[in-house]
């Protein structure tokens, strides 16, 4: 299933946890979306908007997917669709979804340059009959495939048409075309067309795919005692969503909600195709054909026998970290053919440039001894690679564990390498494919879980996913490391300035890249959307990129400094800067207090000012002049009192030189904590704090 829907589980359970806290709990008390018989009686709330700008040079083509689901739902051991059970109120059901179901929106036509379709998507829509797929799910675990290439688009439509469309019973909500003229009129309703699908869109053909929620139900929890089940509660009709570069990445994509008013941007990028494909083939290494790459692998597009293109109209797509060493450890082919989807089709010794760097940063960074892993000595990150090392040589030893105890039988592409001591896979790109994609080995087996963020202690490993994160964004931490250095070149391709040949996206760049990648909110006015632009900001209700959230405080490996929020009427937080003199990143929200700003000893040189400003263009500052890296103390013991607020061995907040009595009011109200974990029973998390009051008056 999709990647981010897959991955993300633990990080979407601790969502919705979140969610209900904050909402004191509260779920539906009755089925929000039943089955009246009858689709005028269908509730407004529950059908959103997709809607399509096409801000391309020529026509597009759009696939909705509504995904098969047959995981864990009320009183169901063999799985089921809790969404469909929350969404109809009936846990007698477990309403299976075997298929999954494509929606084509003008598959001949395709929408045109300039223009815009909208498609009305009910949460669900039932089938004339069947026991399973009766009802099929429009809402969870959703796909869009975003093709420019209309031999790509009929890789899946020309062999999926010659089946008849799905048949909907009489009075039940179906996916359809709004005919809008103020929003835009170009989905064609006697082109739109609903199949089973037979044909699954191919790892081959190019599109951009993006995936999203329109819905927040609990997770179901079976109790082992009892047997009974609890969760699958309607939690609110907000849409989750990301734009999806955890795989590949090719085409520009951004992504906003339907809101009224328009008051959140956009996540991805808004460039045009023809800047986004130049730089694509400049990271890429390819020619002046957008072929035979040097740098970083691309999908192959090969000629047939006639000598034309597979696909003539398609442009450059690049694979991720994780896909290239996926191909690599296990290549795959155009069908039956021989030509392999990536090129170069390489051998161990031969990667391209950029990738070779990668294999051979981590070669060297996991050696015992290492010293070519840091500038200047200032952030050494042997540390960090060996840590990951460590936790996926305990996963692999697990699963081995397991294979030797019969509870299951190896892969070939997972055998051990014969005398390696630890033991380490035959394959010399497997072992990082499973690192780059932050999974365990658990194909076909069980195998330890993966570090955690949720884990209480330092010593717990729960540092590891924090030590991963960082390398995958080690090219923006100072001091700067040069290319052949970077964890991972993608994830800078990704995230990068346009200007410095990136994509300037904030989207999934790898699996757990949850920082800058997604987003959970509202419509404003139910029953809200999504907008999906391509290849500009044309028609885009509010043309700004959402902020990057605020680096998290993470208090068991550093600290944090909260600010308080604004006086009523008053100034608010506008930008920030971490160890800068210049307050130069936007906060997400300046209408409220942001959550604390999170700094890492680790990545970080001392002393290191804090740089605020508001919305009335004044700054504040504040210097930490020390801090340990775990497990040596951060700060020592202090709290703090009216007649010392801050360790000025610690914390300084000097006037500026602007504005030299603001500045001390403000400073006035600085407060330190350092209170390092007791020893327990029980243990008490660490709290390294400084707080802040909010913009002056």
């Amino acid at each position: 299933m999709a990647t981010f829907l897959t991955r993300c589980l633990i990080r979407l359970g601790m969502l919705l946890f979140v969610l209900t806290v904050c909402l004191g709990g509260r779920a539906y008390a009755q089925a929000p979306c039943p089955d009246t018989g009858s689709a005028g009686s269908f509730p407004a709330k529950c059908t959103k908007e997709i809607r399509i700008l096409n801000n391309t040079s020529g026509p597009i083509y759009v696939v909705l997917q509504g995904s098969l689901e047959n995981q864990a739902a009320l009183n169901c051991d063999n799985g089921g669709d809790v969404w469909l059970q929350a969404a109809l109120g009936n846990s007698s059901n477990c309403y299976v979804v075997k298929h999954n179901y494509h929606v084509y929106i003008n598959p001949t036509t395709g929408i045109p340059k300039g223009q815009v379709a909208s498609i009305s998507v009910p949460w669900w829509s039932k089938r004339t009959s069947g026991a399973d797929d009766l009802y099929v799910d429009w809402w969870r675990a959703a796909r869009v495939f975003i093709f420019d290439d209309k031999q790509a688009l009929n890789d899946s439509y020309a062999l999926e048409a010659k089946n008849p469309q799905v048949q909907f019973a009489a009075g039940s909500p179906v996916v359809s075309c709004n005919q809008d003229a103020k929003i835009g009129k170009f989905c064609l309703p006697s082109e739109l067309q609903i199949y089973q699908v037979t044909e699954e869109i191919g790892t081959q053909t190019p599109y951009q795919l993006n995936e999203y929620t329109f819905a927040d139900v609990s997770a179901v929890v079976k109790d082992p005692q009892t047997g009974k089940y609890s969760g699958g509660k309607v939690i609110g009709l907000n849409q989750g969503y990301n734009v999806s570069n955890v795989d590949q990445v090719y085409l520009p994509l951004a992504i906003e909600p339907v809101r009224d008013p328009p008051n959140i941007g956009y996540m991805g990028t808004t460039i045009s195709v023809t800047a986004f494909r130049k730089n694509l083939a400049a990271f890429a290494g390819t020619d002046a054909k957008g072929t035979n790459p040097t740098n970083w692998p691309i999908y192959n597009n090969p000629a047939a026998k006639n000598g034309a293109l597979t696909y003539p109209k398609a442009g450059i797509r690049v694979p991720s970290m994780e896909t290239v060493l996926n191909f690599y450890s296990t290549p795959y082919y155009f069908g039956g053919s021989l030509a392999p989807q990536k090129i170069p089709q390489i051998v161990p010794a031969a990667p391209p440039t950029l990738l070779k760097s990668v294999l051979t940063q981590w070669a060297t960074c996991t050696k015992s001894g290492a010293t070519n892993c840091a500038i200047s000595g200032k952030v050494n990150w042997t540390p960090f690679y060996q840590s990951i090392n460590q936790a996926f040589l305990a996963s692999y030893a697990t699963y081995l564990g397991n294979v030797a105890q019969n509870v299951c039988t190896s892969p070939a592409y997972l055998k051990q390498q014969a005398g390696s001591d630890p033991p380490v896979p035959a394959n010399p790109y497997i072992f990082l494919r499973y690192i780059y994609g932050y999974v365990p080995f658990n194909a076909g087996c069980p195998a330890a879980l993966l570090p955690s963020l949720d884990l209480p202690t330092v010593n717990s490993g729960s540092r590891v996913p924090v030590a991963y994160q960082q390398l995958e964004y080690n090219y923006s931490i100072p001091p700067t490391l040069p290319m052949t250095k970077w964890f991972n070149p993608y994830t800078q391709f990704i995230h990068g300035p346009v200007e410095e040949g990136g994509l300037g996206a904030n989207a999934y760049a790898f699996s757990i890249d949850d920082h800058s990648s997604y987003l959970n909110n509202d419509g404003g006015n139910l029953p809200g959307g999504l907008i999906f632009a391509i290849g500009g900001s044309t028609n885009l209700p509010n043309t700004t990129q959402v902020p990057l959230p605020v680096p998290a405080a993470n208090y068991n490996f550093g600290f944090g400094l909260s600010l308080g929020p604004a006086a009523p009427g008053g100034a608010a937080w506008a930008k920030y800067g971490v160890c800068s003199d210049v307050a130069n990143v936007a906060f997400p929200l300046s209408d409220a207090a942001p959550p604390a700003i999170g700094v890492d000893p680790a990545i970080t040189n001392f002393p290191c000012t804090i740089t605020l400003q508001d919305t009335k263009n004044r700054n504040y500052q504040v210097t930490v002049k020390r801090a340990g890296t775990p497990p040596a103390l951060i700060w020592p013991n202090f709290v703090s009192t009216p007649q010392k607020p801050v360790d000025t061995t610690v914390v300084s907040c000097a006037p500026t030189i602007e504005n030299v009595v603001a500045q001390a009011q403000w400073c006035a109200f600085i407060n330190e904590t350092g209170q390092p974990t007791s020893a327990g029973p029980p243990a008490v998390p660490p709290v390294y704090s400084l707080s802040a009051r909010g913009p002056l008056p």
